[in-house]
């Protein structure tokens, strides 16, 4: 072989080594399946999921890493950039997930056998309060400004009855002040003391199993909505992550790993999951302005 010959060689390998070295990357940030998270305690959550990803891992899933986000705007970020491929979460969540990452939700994750849930307002049963509109010039107590099931549903069954809110622990004329306990167990105890909340929003089952119970009376119930909702990324091939999902609740193998993270299986939706949850469950937990 003459020089000009290896040389011309040498630059087709050279040309080829490039092609397919510097091919662009159309997949997500990783051929992995990663899971995102919301939370303050990152350490706590990965602890909780980590049976997952290895139960996906031993069903031919190649899993990755579970990423933990502490605010929601970082984790909208990111889903759309690709890093992470699910994450689990409330209804309330999942809405701004979808509307604001295209985040597609795919199922419902359940919680001691429930899969969809309601909140009430409830007062003391001897209050004098016996209507919604009686709760104006008063004071109601939820629990945090980001729960689903003891914010967003209590909150706008008042809001959908044409009440006005402002955040505040003292009445205010005219509109329902309200304040955050941290703890439902306290929305609980200070509507029944009366000496901070003449109401509480709260979810349903919660108050139901309380050994307080007896002394409430419920003025009004949300519509139900997922005890948890599955979302994965736009564009992500789900179906086979959905399969093994679904048969979870069914398999021996998996029974520790949903204990391990505080659910019992995952069903279908009722119908279209993304219809559902842009109607229904949009009007019963969509907070549209902010009050505080």
């Amino acid at each position: 072989m003459n020089q000009l010959n290896r040389s011309f060689l040498t630059l087709v390998c050279c040309a080829i080594f490039c092609a397919v070295n510097f091919i662009p990357n159309t997949t997500s940030a990783s051929d992995k399946l990663n899971m995102g998270d919301l939370s303050d305690n990152a350490s706590y959550e990965i602890k909780k999921y980590t049976p997952l990803i290895n139960y996906l891992k031993s069903n031919k899933i190649n899993t990755g890493k579970i990423i933990v986000y502490k605010t929601i705007e970082i984790a909208i970020n990111n889903l759309k950039a690709g890093e992470f491929d699910f994450i689990f979460n409330t209804p309330a969540t999942a809405i701004k997930l979808m509307d604001e990452a295209g985040a597609v939700p795919i199922l419902i994750g359940m919680k001691g056998g429930v899969k969809r849930y309601n909140s009430v307002i409830f007062v003391k049963k001897d209050s004098l309060i016996h209507s919604l509109s009686e709760l104006k010039g008063k004071v109601i107590a939820f629990e945090r400004e980001y729960s689903t099931s003891s914010y967003y549903l209590p909150s706008n069954i008042l809001r959908n009855a044409g009440m006005e809110l402002q955040y505040s622990r003292k009445p205010i004329p005219g509109k329902i002040a309200y304040y955050f306990t941290k703890e439902d167990v306290n929305t609980i105890v200070q509507v029944k003391t009366g000496k901070r909340a003449h109401a509480g929003g709260i979810q349903k089952n919660f108050l139901d199993k309380n050994s307080d119970y007896g002394l409430f009376r419920v003025l009004a119930e949300s519509p139900y909505v997922p005890r948890m909702v599955v979302l994965v990324r736009e564009g992500f091939d789900y179906d086979k992550f959905k399969k093994i999902l679904l048969k979870m609740k069914d398999d021996p193998a998996a029974q520790n790993t949903l204990k391990h993270m505080h659910f019992t299986g995952f069903c279908e939706f009722e119908g279209d999951p993304a219809q559902i949850m842009g109607t229904t469950v949009r009007k019963a937990v969509e907070i549209k302005h902010d009050d505080f």
